[in-house]
């Protein structure tokens, strides 16, 4: 999965692929300008709880094409002065897109990996840790076994293609400890998400003090165990069946498993304040005062057809998106703290 994601020549990501113009997938920053400026109601609350520093920075790690930074900055709030956003990002063609549409902020810097200092302020993970390398484990008649890759013996879809195969191997103890309790049943399958566990350890390295806030699709073990689905790919715009196959040009992903999270969170010396849905996060945030303001905006400049108020009638389309329990609204956002 690293290999098919981050390789620097072939990786999904590596080529430009990812929430960009030609993405096969969408992600909350790409709907629109709202989901952006509720972000920065919430960087703008955690500002004021650390008492409103003269300097606080904001890391933004999987930022892809630089949208939700873009929109933070935009939004002109009490931290504007104070703020040091960093985008972390590693393909290199996505950092490129980011270099056009950052380039006139003074105070944002874009960097291929965690940075190595420690400082005070808030870490976003919007949508990372489900791309981050995991390994694949089944329930089987004798326990726990890891499910691993494999060559065939023959190649497939014309010479030179490999025929990649699944192969079950011992699971060692540290990849148990990946797992939850709970009562397994014969064929169960679950990630073990090795990659997020070693990013929040570094991730906690660049926190001195303030908030970790980590949003994606997320549950716990025994839920996706039996509803099963949590590993997908997709490739031009559609969800694939066999993660084996087009390694490279394909996004890999899995619902995040809750249990092992919080434990590698609570380890990494943060405390978890909250865990809840996107929608009631960003209800929470005030995304319904931002759709209001939006409509005062387009029916106070419909007549002209202006571009802000274009913005603000597409508010309530944003919103809808946003919020629905079927989609994004139904992600785990997760804020943790540090003091």
């Amino acid at each position: 999965m690293e290999t098919a994601l981050y390789d620097k020549d072939a990786g999904f990501f590596a080529v430009g692929r990812g929430p960009t113009g030609r993405s096969d997938f969408v992600t909350s920053p790409e709907t629109g300008s709202l989901f952006g400026l509720i972000v920065a109601n919430a960087i703008e609350k955690l500002w004021m709880e650390q008492g409103s520093p003269r300097e606080f920075t904001v890391i933004e790690a999987g930022a892809g094409s630089g949208r939700l930074c873009r929109e933070v900055l935009r939004s002109d709030r009490g931290f504007s002065s104070a703020i040091n956003y960093i985008t972390v990002e590693r393909s290199e063609a996505l950092r490129q897109v980011q270099e056009v549409t950052l380039g006139k902020f003074s105070n944002v810097s874009i960097l291929a990996d965690l940075p190595d200092s420690s400082t005070s302020g808030v870490i976003i993970a919007n949508e990372l840790l489900d791309n981050l390398a995991f390994d694949v484990a089944e329930f089987t008649t004798e326990g726990w076994a890891e499910v691993r890759v494999g060559l065939g013996s023959e190649n497939v879809a014309g010479a030179g293609t490999p025929n990649f195969v699944e192969v079950l191997a011992p699971l060692d103890a540290e990849h148990r400890s990946l797992i939850p309790e709970f009562a397994a049943r014969i064929g169960d399958r679950l990630p073990m998400q090795v990659g997020i566990v070693e990013w929040i350890a570094r991730a906690a390295e660049c926190i001195e003090t303030g908030a970790i806030v980590i949003i994606d699709y997320a549950g716990n073990a025994e839920d996706l165990a039996r509803r099963g689905g949590w590993l997908r790919t997709y490739r031009d715009h559609t969800r694939g069946s066999n993660p084996l196959m087009h390694p490279g040009e394909s996004d890999v992903t899995s619902d995040v498993v809750l249990e092992p999270l919080r434990d590698a969170i609570v380890a990494a010396g943060f405390r978890i304040e909250s865990e809840t849905t996107q929608a009631e996060w960003l209800l929470g945030l005030g995304i319904d005062e931002e759709v209001a303001s939006g409509e005062a905006t387009w029916l106070a400049g419909a007549a002209r057809g202006d571009l802000e108020a274009l913005i603000g009638r597409s508010r309530a389309t944003e919103a809808a998106i946003l919020t629905d329990p079927e989609g994004l609204g139904g992600f785990t956002v997760i804020i943790a703290r540090r003091e």
